[in-house]
């Protein structure tokens, strides 16, 4: 990387769907055609950040989404019982480290922090290895989990003290990062020393013990991969403020932080339209200019930002070579992040007292690469899932007398191409039967594992896999944190917010920092300072 790479990505790191999207050239201004300062492209959490910022800095702002609600993947719905009662069903949030020195700041300035309201887990982790249970406590910080990882194994003391070390060392440079980006190797050492390292490679030269690997490497799937293909930085950065400040919930579920960053957005004069799909992107000489919808109407803007599937929108774009064709053949060497299979339950029973912990972990083996390719292979026999408790975090989230629990378990796409076709072509029958099929079996693991009886108290159920994940945001391969972080596309070497078409911005967690609800709402405000320049 160049310097003016490094400027650029030190910079950044200080700090809802497409389906089939063309770029069209700009045609003269119309009775039909609107002009705006910025027009954002779906109400994601980047989207909708971005569009607040932008709004709360007094740029006209016109924000459209193609869905009847706002959020993309921070939202929920509900689902009736046989008999009437309502359960809400969280489409995504479990636990989010928003209490950080990045996160908060921003909420704060947003006037957010003080609006939603936010229950507290009382774990960082609650683990259910094979004959070893793990229960970590909220805000342990590094040196609490270092000690209490010492305790369970006194023979990996030293290795345990260098690593942890480390992570410290990686956590300070992080806190300073910023400045000219000179002498980056010098002035940020360690940070320089991991920035093409996976978590497994940072990792192998302190730890021995297979058990011990597993613990520290637990939560690689949370990122969406394994440790063999995680970039370090990625994984010990947010997972240090996580342990340091702890995870929290959403009360009224992620719909209610989607709905109040739009409440942000009205009030500070800007313009949200939903059921509004874009159909292309402007452009006037190579530049983006705006956009137009799928009614035929056009919005013209100094600036556009993409809240959506990158790789559809630059797959979609019709200006031969130049700058759109490097961008697009970067995406086409990234790999979407994976999907995932989550099953939704109301029960008929209140069942806090049974199972204590709102989320629970459950590892069938300690080889985290054998866990994570049994969820890409759809093996769920074999692999990893957690299981949600809301009402153990917001008290009356069911009806009552009633539990509501949801099991979440990664998932490949390939395993579903076969049924792509007749999905979308609302053919379903084969679907629905594979679906429920695997739905099954998380149900019955849970049921042996974590929660016995749980299949009899079952009153409402639904389930998603990847193909409602594309369906409804566009996605490609119904990925759920936008492009992997693999080390070449992470930290230094990110995607940036800014694209090489001029004036085309990405808000979302295809690009920098990437993906989880504290990286999309990041990349929404990293797109709005990129695009600073054009709009002062």
């Amino acid at each position: 990387m160049n310097r003016r790479g490094f400027l650029r990505a030190a910079a950044l790191a200080a700090a809802s769907g497409l389906s089939g999207l063309r770029f069209a050239e700009a045609a003269t201004s119309s009775s039909s055609s609107e002009n705006y300062d910025a027009v954002v492209v779906g109400a994601g959490l980047g989207g909708l950040c971005c569009a607040a910022h932008l709004a709360r800095a007094g740029h006209r702002t016109l924000l459209l989404e193609q869905h009847y609600r706002l959020g993309g993947y921070a939202t929920s719905f509900a689902r009736r019982d046989g008999n009437g009662r309502e359960f809400a069903c969280e489409v995504s949030l479990h636990a989010s480290a928003l209490d950080t020195p990045n996160t908060r700041p921003m909420l704060e300035a947003l006037g957010l922090w003080d609006r939603i309201g936010l229950a507290a887990h009382p774990h960082a982790w609650a683990s259910r290895f094979p004959g070893f249970p793990l229960d970590v406590p909220a805000k342990t910080g590094l040196g609490g989990f270092e000690r209490q990882l010492a305790a369970l194994f006194p023979g990996e003391a030293e290795g345990l003290g260098r690593y942890f070390a480390l992570w410290r060392a990686v956590m300070d440079e992080t806190a300073r990062l910023g400045g000219d980006g000179r002498d980056f190797p010098r002035r940020f050492p360690h940070l320089w020393a991991i920035r093409d390292k996976t978590v497994a490679q940072v990792l192998e030269p302190f730890v021995q013990s297979p058990r011990l690997r597993a613990v520290l490497t637990q939560s690689c799937g949370y990122y969406g991969l394994p440790p063999s293909r995680l970039s370090a930085f990625y994984y010990l950065v947010p997972t240090g403020q996580y342990l340091e400040s702890g995870g929290y919930y959403v009360r009224g579920t992620s719909q209610a932080l989607s709905d109040a960053l739009g409440d942000v957005i009205a009030t500070a004069g800007g313009e949200v339209r939903l059921r509004t799909r874009v159909a292309s992107i402007l452009t006037r000489n190579g530049r983006a200019v705006g956009v137009r919808t799928a009614d035929g109407r056009d919005a013209y803007a100094r600036a556009v930002a993409l809240n959506a599937c990158a790789p559809a929108a630059f797959d979609g774009l019709l200006l031969p070579g130049g700058a759109a064709d490097g961008e697009r053949q970067k995406m086409a060497r990234l790999d979407p992040s994976p999907g995932s299979v989550i099953v939704w339950l109301g029960l008929d029973r209140d069942v806090t007292e049974v199972l204590g912990e709102p989320e629970l972990s459950v590892y069938p083996s300690l080889d985290m690469e054998a866990n994570y390719a049994a969820a890409m292979a759809c093996d769920f026999e074999k692999a990893s899932f957690s299981m949600m408790l809301y009402d153990n975090l917001v008290p009356g989230f069911s009806p009552p007398g009633c539990s509501t629990v949801c099991l979440v378990c990664l998932c490949g796409y390939e395993h579903w191409r076969p049924f792509e076709a007749d999905y979308l072509s609302g053919r379903k029958a084969a679907y629905v039967a594979e679906k429920r099929r695997l739905a099954d079996i998380l149900i019955r693991r849970a049921e042996e594992a974590v929660l016995p009886g749980l299949s009899a108290r079952i009153v409402m159920r639904d389930a998603a896999t990847p193909l409602t994940n594309r369906r409804f945001t566009g996605n490609a391969r119904g990925a759920i944190y936008g492009f992997a972080p693999t080390p070449d596309n992470a930290f230094l070497s990110r995607l940036p917010n800014a694209t090489t078409v001029p004036g085309l911005f990405l808000a979302s967690a295809w690009g920098s920092p990437g993906g989880g609800y504290t990286g999309a709402l990041m990349a929404g405000r990293q797109a709005y300072q990129a695009m600073g320049e054009i709009l002062a």
